[in-house]
C-alpha cells in the first residue's frame, strides 16, 4: 500500500499502482515524504475525493494496536504498536544518583521535598508518556489517511475486585488490610510468623529475629504491597540481600499480582479521548461491546483484530482487498543524555571527571565518509535479513531485531563490522518492521 498527499498536504486516499507511482516520481510529478510507512506528495492539483474511514484503536499499557478500514470493509492500514515500559526505571535511577552526588558535593545543602506544588491534571510521567505515544500514532495515522472517525476503546477497572472477585458492599471500604497498624504486621500474621526460607535455605540457620523481605528487591523494581512481601528472619534476609528470587531459593518465585497498569487504563476515557476530538470526530466503545463484534466477525483474540472488532465493520475477506502490510512498530530510546556513569572503567589513571568517556553511549560512527547512526534500519546480505542498529563499539556495531535477537556474522562477537552492511532508513524514535502478506493471515479467522 502506498499512501497519498496532495498538494497542499491533505490525505488522499491510498493506492496499490506501484507502476504509476514510479513514473510520477520519475517526472517529478511527486516526492517522496516517508519511507515507512512509504508515502508520497503530489506536485500538481488533484481532486480531493475521499472515502469514509474509521480508524479502530485497541490501547494498552504495553502495546497498542489500530486499524484503519473502509464503510466496505477493505483495511488499508493495520499497526501494532510496542511501547516503552522502562520511563519508570529510568528516572528512578537518575533520582539515586542526583541525591548520591548531591549527599557528596553538598552534605549540608538544606532538603527540599515539600515545596513542590503538581500543577492541575499532573500526571506521572510513565503514564503521561503513554499517552503522549498513544496520540502520536494516532495523529501520524491522520496525517497519511483521510480519517473521518476515531473509535477507541475503554474500560474501567475494579482493582479491590482483581485483589478480591467476592467483595461487596462495605468490604470496599475495609480493604485488605483492615484493623492492621502496618504493612509487616499484615505480613507477618499472614504467614504464620514463620521464616519463608526456612525449608528452601535449610543450610542457613534461622534466628528469632523476624523481618520482611521483599519478593522483587526495591532495587529491581519491586514495590512494598503485601503481595510483593514475605516473613523472613534476619539471618536469611542478610544473605539474601538483592539477589533475586530465583537465585537466592533455586526455584521460581511466586509471582505478585501487578495492579500498575490499571491506573493507565483507567484515565484513558478522560484524558485521551479529549486530544483525540483535535484530529477527528471521535468516540468511545467497550470491550463487551468488542468482544461481541469479534465472535460476530469469526476473528480470534490478537490486538490487531480488536482494532478491527472496535470499528464495528466486517472486514473483507477477498486476497486483493486485504491488508498487505502489517507494521509492528517499536519505539525505541534514542537519546541517552547522561552526563557521567554510573560505574566507572576500571583501570583509571586519571580522574573520572577528565578521563575519556566509555564509548557505550555513542550515538553515530563514521567508516569512510559513511555515516551510522543509532536505530538506522539495515540489512545483512550475508544473512538476507534485516534489523535495527542498537549500539557501538569503536568501529563496529551492535544490530538487532525487532524481538532483541541479535544478528551476528561472527559466532564469537555480537559487533559486526559496517561494510557488511547496507542502510535502508534512518529513523528516530520509532522503528518499523513489515509483514508482508498477500492477504489477510488465514489463522486470524476462525472456520465457520
Amino acid at each position: 500500500m502506498i499512501y497519498v498527499i496532495s498538494k497542499d498536504g491533505k490525505p488522499l486516499m491510498p493506492t496499490k499502482r506501484r507502476g504509476k507511482v514510479r513514473h510520477l516520481l520519475k517526472d517529478g510529478k511527486a516526492i517522496i515524504v516517508k519511507y515507512e510507512p512509504f508515502t508520497i506528495q503530489l506536485l500538481y492539483e488533484t481532486t480531493d475525493y475521499t472515502q469514509k474511514i474509521i480508524l479502530g484503536v485497541d490501547p494498552g499499557s504495553k502495546n497498542l494496536a489500530l486499524t484503519a478500514i473502509t464503510e466496505k470493509g477493505n483495511i488499508l492500514y493495520q499497526a501494532e504498536v510496542t511501547l516503552r515500559t522502562d520511563i519508570k526505571e529510568n528516572i528512578r535511577k537518575k533520582r539515586t544518583l542526583r541525591r548520591a552526588r548531591r549527599q557528596r558535593k553538598t552534605p549540608y545543602r538544606k532538603r527540599r521535598f515539600l515545596n513542590r506544588k503538581k500543577p492541575q491534571g499532573w500526571l506521572p510521567p510513565s503514564i503521561r508518556a503513554r499517552l503522549h505515544t498513544h496520540y502520536q500514532m494516532v495523529k501520524s495515522v491522520a496525517s497519511i489517511l483521510p480519517v473521518t472517525m476515531i473509535i477507541l476503546e475503554v474500560g474501567q477497572f475494579d482493582t479491590q475486585a482483581i485483589i478480591n472477585p467476592d467483595i461487596e458492599g462495605t468490604e470496599y471500604q475495609n480493604g485488605q488490610m483492615a484493623g492492621f497498624d502496618s504493612v509487616k504486621e499484615f505480613v507477618k500474621l499472614r504467614d504464620k510468623f514463620t521464616c519463608h526460607y526456612k525449608e528452601l535455605r535449610p543450610d542457613i540457620i534461622c534466628n528469632d529475629t523476624l523481618v520482611v523481605d521483599h519478593i522483587i528487591p526495591q532495587s529491581k523494581g519491586g514495590t512494598s504491597r503485601p503481595d510483593n512481601l514475605i516473613t523472613s528472619c534476619e539471618s536469611h534476609n542478610i544473605k539474601k540481600s538483592n539477589l533475586s528470587y530465583k537465585e537466592f531459593t533455586g526455584k521460581k518465585r511466586p509471582v505478585p499480582l501487578s495492579l500498575k497498569e490499571t491506573p493507565f487504563m483507567n484515565i484513558l476515557k478522560d484524558y485521551l479521548l479529549m486530544e483525540l476530538q483535535k484530529i477527528a470526530p471521535s468516540r468511545y466503545t467497550f470491550g463487551l461491546y468488542t468482544r461481541r463484534k469479534r465472535k460476530e466477525f469469526f476473528l480470534e483474540k490478537s490486538h490487531l483484530n480488536d482494532s478491527i472488532a472496535i470499528t464495528g465493520i466486517k472486514p473483507v475477506e477477498t486476497p486483493h482487498c486485504g491488508v498487505s502490510t502489517i507494521y509492528h512498530i517499536k519505539q525505541v530510546r534514542k537519546k541517552k543524555r547522561s552526563l557521567h556513569e554510573e560505574i566507572p572503567r576500571k583501570g583509571r589513571s586519571k580522574p573520572n571527571r577528565t578521563a575519556r568517556r566509555n564509548r557505550k553511549n555513542i550515538k553515530s560512527i563514521e567508516q569512510k565518509g559513511v555515516k551510522w547512526s543509532l536505530w538506522d534500519k539495515v540489512y545483512i546480505p550475508q544473512l538476507h535479513k534485516t534489523g535495527f542498529i542498537s549500539g557501538f563499539t569503536d568501529r563496529w556495531a551492535y544490530i538487532q531485531e525487532l524481538d532483541g535477537s541479535y544478528l551476528q556474522l561472527s559466532r564469537k562477537y555480537r559487533q559486526n563490522n559496517p561494510k557488511k552492511i547496507r542502510l535502508i532508513s534512518r529513523n528516530n524514535n520509532y522503528i518499523y518492521m513489515e509483514e508482508k502478506s498477500n492477504h489477510r493471515k488465514e489463522s486470524s479467522f476462525i472456520s465457520h
